[in-house]
């Protein structure tokens, strides 16, 4: 396997002081630097991840939210002189130097930028104990969500949604660099890629500009997704819960998406699919779009997620930038 992790994405907010915060709320450790307001456009204004995995939010100024550069992880160089070749080979430039692949993506603008990383995965913490039928090995104590004296925090980014006003050329693109397709809906409508072993890491939909639709962040279990997310939204008012909790059929994963305070979606998620044999995977594409959304809870997903109310403002960036 080449690609073996989404490593880190770096979004574009006109005011990152309020994602700094947000951040830190549900429970990232990070850096901000305030002043990179003043003025410099492309300076980091924030970076955020956990102990284990530093860094996989980085946060610059920008005039409309945006996905601003997704950095996927690969075993060796020589997947780098691979993923250059087949870029050759659709058209795409781009720079590869001094152990670094950099590509801008020739429609949407957002950058990838590809390097040679440790395969690992995030440091395994203490299962919860529960309770089953015929297997009970919860005896004598409470729940540990009950006792425990903080939240669990949240792990690493696990996936990004975008859209593409040329989804089949944005997955060209993908493919080039080492993405797989895992699933797709409407015949390549939308497609679920992944550059790990998880059933996703980037969906690309249609979209009448590029923009960001949501990112994804995994929890430990249910219970830590079901809990962050209703800490989050209480204490605001019921636009902040968007969809969830409930089960994707596509991905297999527990959800709960929530507005942040710049206007993105994001997601708590736990318990994804997992691929490490490509060959032992049978693609599905033939996905009922009015029956794929989740297998409990809502059925059907929100119209929003379609258009978010900020799209006039973010087509109007788009345009004014071109």
């Amino acid at each position: 396997m080449a690609l073996h992790r989404l490593q880190q994405i770096t979004i574009g907010v006109p005011d990152t002081d309020t994602l700094n915060a947000f951040y830190e709320e549900i429970g990232f450790t990070g850096t901000s630097n305030s002043g990179a307001a003043n003025g410099a456009t492309n300076a980091t204004a924030g970076s955020w991840g956990t102990h284990d995995r530093p860094d996989q939010i980085k946060l610059v100024e920008a005039p409309y939210r945006q996905l601003r550069m997704m950095h996927l992880a690969c075993e060796d160089e020589a997947d780098l002189k691979a993923a250059a070749t087949r870029l050759d080979a659709i058209g795409v430039s781009y720079n590869l130097s001094q152990g670094k692949l950099t590509v801008i993506d020739p429609i949407n603008k957002w950058q990838y930028v590809m390097t040679p990383e440790p395969v690992n995965d995030v440091a395994l913490h203490d299962k919860r104990l529960m309770n089953f039928p015929g297997e009970r090995p919860r005896v004598n104590q409470r729940a540990e969500i009950l006792v425990e004296s903080a939240p669990r925090k949240p792990r690493r980014i696990g996936h990004v949604v975008a859209g593409s006003p040329d989804p089949k050329k944005t997955v060209e693109l993908c493919i080039a660099l080492g993405f797989r397709i895992s699933d797709s809906i409407g015949g390549g409508m939308a497609v679920f890629m992944r550059c790990s072993n998880d059933h996703h890491n980037f969906l690309v939909t249609p979209g009448p500009v590029p923009y960001l639709n949501h990112y994804a962040i995994e929890h430990d279990d249910f219970d830590s997704v079901f809990r962050a997310a209703s800490l989050y939204i209480r204490s605001r008012d019921e636009e902040h819960s968007i969809a969830g909790p409930g089960r994707h059929q596509i991905g297999g994963n527990i959800f709960w998406y929530m507005l942040d305070p710049a206007g993105n979606f994001f997601e708590f998620f736990a318990d994804m699919d997992q691929i490490v044999d490509d060959a032992a995977w049978t693609i599905k594409d033939d996905w009922d779009h009015t029956d794929s959304w989740s297998i409990w809870g809502e059925q059907k997903q929100p119209e929003v997620f379609f258009v978010p109310k900020d799209m006039p403002t973010i087509i109007q960036g788009w345009e004014a930038s071109q």
